[in-house]
């Protein structure tokens, strides 16, 4: 086993407690999983995971604030100081069942022995409380060569866990690897296992790889792979084959490489929305079958919305016209959204604005000057129309507090209820004449 000696980052460092209690009962005990890896890569970590000689029972027994987090799998959370981490004892799985989880474990006594379970030789690594990099299945080299390898056999390692194929394409893009060419033929002839795994858990894996600081590299290799093709809830076959087109296609497409310029996840999904050309009932059946949020679903809906309107407007260059159908979007959607949707084509332009280019700073200044956008914020009331105009109530009145709203907006209106009312009273008079 290698031993390069590392120093350990301040997060693990804090754990040390924890494996030094253990080694003092003559327990085995190490760093293992994705704080070594990213400690190996000088990347902040994220969790830090324990695994054990002990058994779970021992574990148990030697710390005082523990939570029998999953007893059956060996895993304890122990709680230190103000951080929880998961220590779980050396294991060797059985047979999994529909390819997901094992049926059973079996506790061991050998590290070897745990870390060749693992999915990926850059995950089969594990620290000493010392710092020692042990390093049985060269994941360091890997790593230093900018190749994903499967522990041992990868048609064994993707039979037993189908979500495997997505993390490997997570992984390549995460941390800018390519996959072994074995790896990679095993992914081929097992991806259709995907459908095994629960869209919920394949959605987690999605957002994650959508977070990441390349994240057109990990959807690359994801439509590449084929793996959407095999889920166990199709996506729309128009979303499918707009993915296979783009990356098929265009796989230096600008507007992708630009992801990572947006913060927020969402709006990276969103961009790739708008990026695929997908829109209304394509894009909604899409995000359902990924199992996005309700509301997830809303706010990237309504941008797509946005998207259409504004690009629709803009067909005929008329500034005023655009004026107008952006601030019809502001009051339909609200001030954040249509910011949101800014950000996303300022990140990307000129790729998906089609024209609107020359009319973006001006919707930035126009926001920006926008003093209401709710009939709350409107200085009169329903109540007060029908008494100012002598009228009885019906559903004009709504219709026309909206108008007044909208032309408060534009500015052509001040947001006082003097000025309001008068204007009221002329639509009235002119409705009157017409009749």
């Amino acid at each position: 086993m290698n031993q390069l000696k590392l120093t350990l980052p301040e997060s693990i460092a804090t754990a040390l407690p924890v494996l030094k209690r253990l080694r003092e009962h003559q327990f085995e005990a190490v760093f293992v999983g994705g704080c070594v890896r990213d400690t190996v890569l000088d990347l902040p970590v994220k969790d830090v995971d324990i695994a054990t000689s002990a058994r779970p029972e021992q574990v148990l027994e030697l710390f005082e604030r523990c939570i029998p987090t999953g007893l059956q799998h060996g895993t304890v959370t122990v709680l230190s100081g103000k951080s929880a981490y998961e220590v779980t004892t050396y294991r060797r799985e059985s047979k999994y069942e529909t390819h997901r989880r094992p049926e059973s474990v079996q506790f061991i006594s050998s590290l070897e022995g745990d870390l060749q379970r693992r999915d990926f030789t850059m995950n089969a690594m594990a620290l000493t409380e010392e710092g020692g990099l042990i390093d049985p299945f060269k994941g360091l080299e890997d790593l230093k060569n900018g190749v994903l390898r499967c522990v041992g056999d990868p048609n064994a390692r993707f039979q037993e866990d189908a979500l495997r194929m997505l993390r490997a394409v997570r992984f390549i893009g995460a941390y800018n690897l390519r996959p072994s060419q074995s790896s990679w033929q095993a992914l081929i002839r097992y991806r259709k296992l995907m459908k095994y795994i629960a869209m919920e858990r394949v959605l987690a894996e999605l957002d994650k790889m959508m977070a990441g600081k390349t994240p057109e590299r990990a959807l690359y290799f994801t439509a590449a792979s084929g793996l959407l093709h095999y889920l166990k809830e199709p996506m729309p076959e128009e979303a499918v084959l707009a993915v296979d087109e783009a990356y098929g296609n265009r796989c230096a497409d600008e507007s992708f490489s630009k992801l990572n310029r947006l913060k927020e996840t969402d709006l990276r999904w969103a961009a790739v929305l708008m990026s695929l050309s997908l829109a209304g009932d394509s894009a909604e059946q899409t995000l359902q079958s990924l199992r996005f949020s309700k509301l997830r679903i809303k706010t990237m809906i309504s941008i797509l919305s946005i998207h259409k309107q504004m690009l629709d407007a803009a067909i005929n260059k008329d500034e005023p016209s655009i004026r107008l159908r952006w601030v019809e979007m502001i009051l339909m959607y609200g001030k954040k959204l249509a910011g949101q949707w800014l950000e996303i084509v300022n990140a990307l332009q000129p790729s998906l604005l089609n024209g609107l280019n020359v009319h973006v700073r001006r919707l930035e200044d126009w926001l920006d000057a926008i003093s209401i956008t709710t009939l709350k914020q409107l200085h009169v009331s329903g109540r007060e129309l029908t008494e100012h105009l002598d009228r009885e109530s019906g559903p004009w009145i709504s219709e026309w507090l909206n108008r007044l709203l909208l032309e408060a907006a534009l500015g052509h209106l001040p947001n006082e209820k003097q000025a309001l009312l008068e204007q009221a009273e002329s639509w009235d008079k002119e409705e009157t004449n017409h009749e």
